[in-house]
């Protein structure tokens, strides 16, 4: 209830035409200074945006959860949502480590699907579309990693489920050392492991591909990559530790993952590298991704928001022009007091 005049709104009424959008993007941020550890972290959270817009070719809704991050990288997020390449942004003053940040993304992103990566993710063309695909094709799976990852689980869990797959006569499976080496080299250098360091992965190895209707997945996941449906999501949230034996790890408890294995549901990832792990330092990804046959520096030839219209960036730079937004701010001032203080 207003002291004086008339709220504008109960004059005009409120635009009722948003819509979200079917796919939800979200992403966490945590650069608490571009120094040290994090001196390249910056150039690796643009690299990040510049791949995600060049290779996603459906419309989607951006959010980003920043986990207490400097000023310096909060002003270039703030800047993203000025013009409209982040549609939800989230500035925290602590630090919530990823599960909390993650609980808050998944619990109010609004699309269908929800594809969740690291900010330091770099994204290849068609990620989006197979992780798509094998969800629609396989309604056992709770999430998809746009990428191969060698030797599944061992856990027992793990087992049952390859056994419920072998008793699916709608499936086809293949076991073995199924996915390609040069998949295998590039996650682990991204990684900075030596191939002594990574033997370990690699011990009593057995990939597990899934095929039903021509579409085939491998059964196994990460949490640093993923697309999940909102309906698996609901089995799953709210994300809370209840053992505190479960934060193994000082940064991520994975009780996403254990909640989803709980309700039966499986992890699975793309036969194809289609998204890669860039960490804290810029990658060679000439090198790293040697079958791309990309030229050094290519990869980051890319401009940050394809998807946005001319009209769009030409208001965009309108609404930035400090002469030009006193003005309208003058006009809107004088016309409110003409139509409301009467």
């Amino acid at each position: 209830m207003p002291r004086l005049g008339h709220h504008p709104l109960k004059v005009t009424g409120l635009k009722d035409d948003f819509c979200p959008q079917k796919i939800t993007i979200a992403t966490i941020t945590h650069i608490p200074q571009v120094a040290g550890y994090w001196a390249e972290s910056l150039d690796v959270l643009k690299i990040f945006f510049q791949s995600l817009f060049a290779s996603t070719e459906q419309s989607f809704d951006l959010m980003v959860f920043d986990n207490a991050s400097c000023e310096e990288v909060q002003n270039y997020l703030v800047s993203l949502k000025m013009d409209g390449t982040i549609q939800y942004l989230t500035l925290s003053q602590h630090n919530l480590k990823k599960l909390g940040a993650l609980n808050y993304l998944l619990s109010t992103a609004s699309g269908d699907y929800i594809a969740f990566a690291d900010s330091d993710v770099y994204f290849l063309p068609g990620w989006l579309e197979a992780s798509l695909k094998i969800l629609d094709t396989f309604p056992e799976a709770a999430k998809v990693t746009a990428l191969p990852l060698v030797g599944g689980d061992k856990t027992l869990l793990y087992a049952e489920n390859v056994q419920r797959a072998q008793s699916d006569p709608s499936l086809v499976l293949k076991l073995g050392e199924l996915v390609e080496q040069q998949y295998i080299d590039a996650h682990r250098v991204s990684l900075g492991k030596t191939p002594e360091q990574y033997e370990t992965y690699l011990k009593n190895r057995k990939d597990v591909l899934l095929t039903r209707n021509g579409v085939s997945a491998y059964l196994t996941g990460a949490d640093f990559q993923f697309t999940i449906t909102r309906q698996s999501l609901q089995k799953a949230l709210p994300l809370v530790v209840e053992n505190p034996n479960e934060y193994y790890d000082p940064i991520y408890s994975p009780v996403l993952e254990r909640r989803l294995e709980a309700a039966g549901l499986w992890h699975l990832s793309t036969p194809d590298y289609l998204v890669h792990h860039m960490g804290n330092h810029v990658p060679n990804l000439s090198a790293e991704l040697p079958w791309l046959n990309l030229e050094p520096g290519e990869a980051f030839h890319t401009h940050i928001h394809p998807q946005k219209t001319v009209s769009l960036s030409f208001s965009n730079r309108l609404r930035q022009n400090r002469i030009i937004r006193k003005a309208i701010n003058k006009i809107h001032l004088w016309s409110y007091r003409f139509l409301y203080d009467a």
